[in-house]
């Protein structure tokens, strides 16, 4: 089922952090790490239930692909940028993910099964989010059927959210069909 949140631009944080909602409410957000020495989840003493990716620490027009491995992360087809465009309805300052050099594609890698992932989406096409596992056979999949951008005629808002829940995800994609894609706010857990 799609979603549309307004994005609140009125506290001193990033204004998509609490986009999204855990049983227990307890949740992490995952900065990048440049230095690769030790995975930041072998410090915790106990797992959170819901790790929300910190892009605002990503620097804009940057390669996303290891910045996130500390946390069992990898990213194919990803840029960090701040969108200039007011089609895809981002206030000044916010950092998303984008597909490129591919355009409509940002695949994520676990290398720990996950139990969901969820981001707030904003294309010129219909997306699909879909979730894959170990073996990449398809276990679930959301979909937004048609653009949101901002200015277009589409009865969905921009920053749809979409998510997948199955066992053993390894592998997610985000597939806008050709189209240009962003994604923010980008949540997962075990």
């Amino acid at each position: 089922m799609v979603q549309s949140f307004e994005i609140d631009t009125t506290h001193k944080i990033n204004p998509l952090t609490d986009n999204f909602r855990v049983k227990n409410g307890y949740k992490f957000v995952a900065t990048p790490e440049y230095d690769q020495t030790e995975s930041e989840l072998l410090k915790l003493s106990t797992m959170p239930s819901c790790i929300r990716l910190g892009l605002e620490d990503l620097k804009s027009f940057e390669v996303v692909d290891n910045q996130f491995l500390n946390w069992g992360i990898t990213f194919s087809n990803a840029i960090a940028i701040e969108p200039s465009n007011p089609a895809f309805a981002i206030p000044s300052g916010i950092r998303v993910l984008m597909g490129a050099p591919k355009s409509g594609l940002i695949e994520m890698n676990f290398t720990s099964p996950v139990k969901f992932v969820s981001g707030l989406v904003t294309s010129s096409r219909r997306t699909v989010l879909s979730a894959y596992n170990q073996n990449e056979e398809l276990l679930a999949e959301d979909e937004m059927p048609a653009s949101n951008l901002l200015d277009s005629d589409s009865i969905i808002p921009p920053n749809a959210k979409l998510t997948v829940n199955a066992e053993n995800i390894y592998k997610v994609s985000f597939y806008a069909f050709d189209g240009q894609l962003i994604v923010i706010d980008l949540s997962f857990g075990f």
